[in-house]
C-alpha cells in the first residue's frame, strides 16, 4: 500500500512540470496548414490543368491509354474537391469563437 502511495506521489510530481501549450498557438498552426494547404491545391490545380491541356492534343481516337489519363484527371480533380471541402471546415471551425473557461 505504501509502496503503491509512493508511486502514486512521484507520477503526481512528474506530470506537475508538463506545461500545455495555449489554444493560440495551435490556432497560428492551423493558420499555417491551411495556407500550406491551399497553396498545395493551387499548384495542384494548374498541374491538373495542364495534364488535361496535353490531353487533347493525344490522338483523338479513345484508347485505352487516353481513356486511362481521363481517367486520372477526373481522380485528381475529386482529390482536389476534397481537399477543398476540408479547407473550408478548417476555416470554419477555426472561425468559431473557443468556450470560455
Amino acid at each position: 500500500m505504501f509502496r503503491n502511495i509512493c508511486w502514486l506521489l512521484v507520477l503526481l510530481f512528474a506530470f506537475s512540470g508538463l506545461t500545455f501549450l495555449p489554444a493560440q498557438t495551435a490556432r497560428h498552426n492551423d493558420d499555417a496548414e491551411v495556407q500550406a494547404m491551399k497553396s498545395d491545391v493551387q499548384r495542384m490545380r494548374v498541374m491538373l490543368n495542364q495534364l488535361r491541356t496535353n490531353l487533347a492534343f493525344v490522338d483523338t481516337t479513345q484508347s485505352p491509354l487516353k481513356h486511362q489519363f481521363e481517367l486520372e484527371a477526373d481522380m485528381w480533380q475529386m482529390t482536389l474537391d476534397q481537399m477543398d471541402r476540408r479547407i473550408a471546415v478548417m476555416e470554419s471551425s477555426r472561425q468559431q469563437p473557443e468556450p470560455r473557461k
